[in-house]
């Protein structure tokens, strides 16, 4: 049964996805009083944490093209975030009384279908053996479930033990579970809308339909969400960056005559997680998942290409067996993410404000760590320095270099490796190349301005098709 009051809450936690219910839990271990704001039935369309596949992967997220800087920077957290969930699920477990399981072990495959995929395992295999993990070469006919097109021939296999999977609605139900029944926290069902200061010092959240709600701290983790919420916030100060979207659309399938132990995906590719099949607790196999920048929650549905690619690159390229199966729902998500790409953990400028998000393909593997990480900073003076704080500076990408690393990728779209001539693929590369790069700098082209403008709303490399699409309208 839901409380409806709390005097005196030391925090008012945002955000019901999973970064803000691990924190609020967190919080409520630590002994602090808290206010969860955000819906707990329905849909919650377009919360990343319910349509993701929850592959805890600290290693096959890395790429070729990152930075041995930023692979140390990234890897080193989301090893730490992989460890907690091995003490972290069984607390869960006993404190929800819910099966929850960890599938321990994934698969990496290279196939014809990605421009590059041995180089991009060899990258995977590199931060596992750094981090002391092992990273074991296999023939891909040895990975259970794996049965490609023969137009799509699978070269390559990685198997990482130290990755794992779990079911994102078990894991969100257990987590619901227990702060329902926590004494020390009260949940509000209702959509917070804006932040405002109050009497005393305190800060008012403001929700759709529900009265106002005061806390001394409040910890953003409403995701995509972010952008709307300080729209409403006009009174508050809180220097964060812009937050972008990426949809993500997945499906779920039953009846699939094959074989699935282990979750089995392909490496980074095409400014997304690659392909990937993994196994659910009840049986059935879930396909995932397409990214595209998008602004948040525009379309709250699955696009017929957008699907209809999906199943066609995963059954192609990971098994064919997917075509015999049934769709009995798809997902879509907005994956928050920032210009770098790196999450925003923390105090704002206003420290009576903190923040966890951004975590973009890596929510559910680093809802753990994150929930720490805020814990630490509303209950100790010191806290321990992290790569992630949300005042740091970011600076935008450039448009010419963006292009330079990264229209191979935009060709891939249009022409799939497996399908089409090395040489039909460079003279794609040379003409966007050109034509974006020459739009982007002639000032008389009016269709240059609309380029420039969509790169300075978001000059991320997800943009890049959208500076087609600008173009082209």
């Amino acid at each position: 049964m839901l409380r409806s009051d709390m005097p005196n809450a030391d925090v008012a936690v945002v955000g019901t996805g999973v970064i803000g219910l691990a924190t609020a839990w967190e919080a409520a271990r630590r002994g602090l009083r808290v206010r969860l704001v955000g819906p707990r039935l329905g849909e919650h369309r377009g919360q990343a944490s319910r349509a993701a596949g929850a592959m805890l992967a600290p290693f096959s997220e890395v790429a070729a093209s990152d930075s041995p800087e930023r692979v140390a920077l990234e890897v080193g957290e989301r090893v730490a975030a992989r460890d907690l969930y091995d003490s972290w699920v069984p607390l869960l477990r006993e404190a929800s009384g819910r099966p929850l399981t960890l599938t321990p072990g994934l698969w990496v495959v290279a196939t014809t279908g990605g421009r590059g995929d041995a180089t991009e395992l060899d990258a995977i295999a590199d931060a596992a053996l750094t981090h002391g993990h092992r990273a074991e070469r296999h023939d891909p006919g040895e990975v259970p479930g794996l049965s490609p097109a023969r137009s799509c021939v699978a070269h390559g296999a990685l198997w990482l033990p130290g990755e794992a999977t779990i079911d994102s609605g078990e894991l969100m139900s257990a987590l619901t579970e227990v702060l329902l029944a926590h004494t020390g926290v009260t949940w509000t069902e209702a959509e917070a809308v804006g932040l405002h200061p109050s009497a005393g010092g305190d800060l008012a959240i403001s929700c759709a339909g529900s009265p106002r709600i005061s806390a001394p701290r409040v910890v953003l983790a409403v995701g995509v969400g972010l952008t709307d919420l300080l729209a409403g916030s006009p009174d508050l100060e809180l220097s964060l960056p812009p937050m972008l979207a990426g949809k993500g659309v997945s499906a779920l399938l039953r009846h699939v005559p094959m074989t699935l132990p282990t979750a089995v995906r392909t490496p980074m590719r095409d400014f997304a997680c690659g392909i990937h099949l993994v196994p659910r607790a009840d049986g059935m196999v879930y396909v995932g998942a397409t990214n595209r920048l998008s602004p948040s929650g525009a379309v709250p549905y699955p696009l017929v290409m957008e699907l209809a690619d999906l199943l066609r690159e995963s059954g192609d390229e990971l098994s064919t067996k997917l075509y015999e199966g049934e769709i009995v729902g798809t997902r879509v998500g907005y994956r928050p993410f920032t210009l770098d790409h790196l999450p925003l953990v923390g105090p704002t400028a206003d420290p009576r404000v903190l923040i966890a998000s951004g975590t973009y393909r890596n929510g559910m593997l680093l809802a753990p760590r994150l929930a720490e990480m805020i814990a630490d900073h509303l209950t100790s003076d010191t806290v321990a320095e992290h790569p992630f704080d949300p005042t740091r500076t970011i600076t935008p990408s450039a448009l010419p270099e963006t292009l330079e690393q990264w229209l191979p990728d935009l060709v891939d779209l249009f022409l799939p490796p497996h399908g089409t001539p090395t040489a039909m693929q460079g003279v794609l590369a040379d003409l966007l190349h050109q034509s974006l790069r020459a739009l982007a700098c002639d000032g008389s082209d009016p269709r240059g301005a609309v380029v420039r403008r969509t790169w300075q709303q978001a000059p991320v490399p997800e943009a890049l098709w959208s500076l087609l699409v600008a173009y082209l309208r």
